[in-house]
């Protein structure tokens, strides 16, 4: 038995900058893009007064800022009730850990867009360079953006800013078949709820969960055309089925300030390896799409990057 899940559009944006001065970044960069990409990308194209919420603008459904950062809930699938804004469309990968930064020295990352907000790549390239020229961190080191990579074609140039070819958005496979054992590898802190807290005690049910609710949601709301199957009760049921060989898993603590909020946040998370065995094959698509969506709480920074050792190396 395997599970439909809807394919999924996505683009991956690789963004080459070079900083003008001598710099100290933070360790783990994806608050720090996250902030200064939606300041600079509301400053560009609102034109209500900064005073005003985003919920009473009249162009809010047109509108880049909100269907990138606060795309607003009209109508709640059955897993978001009481919501008011949808998860965010896209993941930002910055976890190089580099923290010095000399002069003219290379900086770069990758933001990942998904279903229909990919159409909204020139606004993401232009807000990031907009940004990088206000500067980074506390301290608003200045970069300057350089090129930009989509999907492996080039289609910015700094030096000329302007867009040199179309980027074209792909979809994540959903023809592999995966056999046991399969090995998950978390690149990155990954925060899972077992029991209504963080832990890496987790079943592989509620990773499955995670995974499902994470993949549905994007579906419903950056794919609004695309045929949803909220009924996955049979498939937790064949996920209880699978048991762990192998679990070496950390705990990575980490906190970053928010600013709507004014105080710090913890944000510690797992990374690690786990090992299935069982019948894995109805998991694969959930599985490789796991790989571009990411999983858990947290992911517009980076968080929750896992790989599927099924593959020499993954194609994302």
């Amino acid at each position: 038995m395997r599970f439909y899940l809807p394919p999924i559009f996505f683009l991956k944006l690789h963004f080459m900058l070079s900083s003008f001065r001598n710099c100290t970044l933070p360790k783990i960069k994806g608050s720090m893009l996250r902030g200064a990409f939606g300041h600079a990308l509301k400053k560009t194209v609102c034109i209500m007064p900064s005073k005003d919420s985003c919920i009473s603008c009249l162009l809010r459904s047109q509108c880049a800022y909100t269907r990138i950062f606060e795309s607003f809930v009209e109508k709640p699938p059955p897993l978001l009730k009481g919501v008011r804004t949808a998860p965010r469309p896209f993941v930002i990968d910055a976890f190089d850990e580099e923290t010095s930064f000399p002069a003219k020295a290379p900086f770069s990352f990758t933001i990942t867009l998904f279903g229909n907000v990919c159409d909204f790549y020139p606004y993401v390239i232009y807000g990031i360079a907009r940004a990088a020229e206000s500067g980074f961190s506390v301290h608003r080191h200045p970069f300057f953006l350089e090129k930009v990579e989509g999907n492996g074609v080039w289609i910015y140039d700094g030096e000329r800013k302007i867009l040199t070819a179309n980027a074209v958005p792909q979809t994540i496979e959903n023809n592999v078949s995966l056999t046991q054992p399969v090995t998950l590898q978390f690149l990155t802190p990954t925060r899972i709820k077992q029991a209504g807290r963080f832990t890496t005690d987790f079943t592989f049910r509620r990773l499955v969960f995670a995974m499902l609710k994470r993949h549905l949601e994007m579906t419903y709301f950056y794919m609004p055309d695309s045929p949803l199957n909220w009924n996955f009760k049979e498939l937790l049921h064949l996920a209880d089925k699978i048991r762990f060989s192998e679990r070496k898993l950390y705990w990575v603590d980490w906190t970053r300030y928010s600013n709507r909020q004014k105080s710090k946040l913890n944000m510690g998370g797992f990374c690690g390896r786990i090992t299935l065995e069982g019948d894995i094959e109805p998991f694969s698509e959930l599985l490789r799409m796991a790989e571009v969506l990411h999983v858990g709480k947290g992911t517009t920074l980076g968080m929750g990057k896992v790989r599927v050792e099924y593959l020499t190396e993954s194609p994302y």
